[in-house]
């Protein structure tokens, strides 16, 4: 159900920013089965060309991967938690540093590694159920090169460079978009930071699922997320 203090939101400008993976698309298995939610597309592009509202997605992924999946054409999305950013030349890849983190993974059965080329995501859901715990645990410790940090997510650890995180694009967004209110909407602890900077900021956040979250919001999944987004491109008078 959506809370109403939300849908009045559209009585202003938003400026609207999206997880996608558990945000507008459910979880899926693998990566590359991760297709948008039913209705998605039609109201992300409702959105896009919205005289008042501006939507964009913030995510984890590749930006063209999103773009992929969602076919709609000059949709502003910022990939890599921040390091790829439309218009923006792209930052320099760390490999070395990446090479060693892998060499650095503990032994687990199950694991398989997505390599992003600027970040690394280790993904653990193939693990069996027993030992997903401590291969959270194991993952968050691995010793780092300097400069870099782990981010555990929803069966999943990311390594990326410091100084980035949806937070941090959160609030560049914010600065690029003074008139306009932010909302950001996410499902997964990655997004807790880009929570706690639209709050400290004045916008709001939106916690899709279950779990503990800064947000003061929440959506059940994914289906009321485009929900949602639907309401706001029709208005609210």
């Amino acid at each position: 159900m959506i809370p109403e203090e939300l849908a009045l939101l559209a009585r202003q400008p938003l400026l609207v920013i999206c997880d996608y993976d558990g945000t507008l698309a459910p979880i899926a298995i693998h990566p590359s089965q991760a297709f948008p939610q039913r209705g998605a597309r039609e109201a992300l592009r409702a959105l896009q060309h919205h005289p008042k509202h501006q939507i964009m997605v913030l995510t984890g992924r590749r930006a063209q991967e999103v773009l992929d999946f969602l076919e709609l054409p000059g949709l502003r999305v910022i990939g890599l938690h921040g390091l790829e950013w439309p218009g923006r030349p792209e930052p320099p890849r760390d490999r070395e540093a990446i090479q060693r983190i892998v060499s650095r993974l503990p032994p687990l059965e199950g694991l398989w590694l997505e390599d992003k080329g600027w970040t690394l995501a280790v993904h653990y859901r193939d693990a069996p159920e027993s030992q997903q715990s401590k291969a959270a645990e194991l993952l968050a410790a691995v010793p780092l090169p300097e400069g870099w940090e782990a981010m555990p997510g929803k069966k999943v650890c990311e390594y990326r460079p410091i100084g980035y995180g949806k937070g941090w694009a959160v609030e560049q967004l914010m600065l690029d978009h003074p008139s306009h209110h932010p909302v950001f909407i996410g499902d997964d602890r990655t997004d807790e930071e880009g929570f706690a900077a639209v709050l400290r900021l004045g916008g709001t956040a939106v916690k899709v699922g279950g779990g503990e979250s800064l947000a003061p919001y929440r959506l059940g999944n994914s289906l009321e997320v485009v929900e949602l987004l639907t309401r706001w491109a029709r208005g609210y008078d």
